[in-house]
């Protein structure tokens, strides 16, 4: 069969007539899903209480590393003018660590390192440029 969306409702159904005592190839042939989705939806309703239990691990992992964050962090501090393309392009230079201009400005949002901050913190150190080692986030 070809993927395609189960809703939820269709799942607690097949599950609820395995309970009632019907055939696994029964319930396959009168809702044309699979044998292997309904011992799926089995498995997982009896290890988590529910037919498709949610992911704690949803979306792609960060690319970048600690240690690569607090070098871009030094780098953008020192040169403020830099470009995402730029960026990205010391990123795969100096960390071998090729990343897209839209995935590193997602990893800057999270690490919160954001225009505005950068801009504050940039005026903070020229106001005061005997200042060093403070955390922007």
């Amino acid at each position: 069969m070809v993927y395609r969306h189960i809703s939820s409702d269709m799942k607690q159904r097949a599950l609820q007539l395995l309970l009632e005592g019907w055939d696994i190839d029964d319930i396959v042939e009168s809702l044309g899903v699979s044998t292997k989705s309904i011992t799926r939806w089995k498995d997982n309703y009896e290890r988590h209480g529910m037919a498709s239990p949610t992911s704690v691990t949803r979306g792609r992992r960060r690319l970048l590393t600690s240690t690569m964050l607090g070098d871009l962090k030094a780098l953008i501090l020192d040169s403020l003018s830099l470009y995402l393309d730029e960026l990205s392009e010391w990123l795969a230079i100096y960390h071998d660590q090729p990343i897209s201009t839209s995935a590193l400005c997602q990893n800057l949002l999270d690490a919160g390192l954001t225009y505005k901050l950068l801009q504050k913190a940039a005026a903070e150190r020229i106001i005061r440029p005997g200042r060093l080692g403070y955390m922007m986030c």
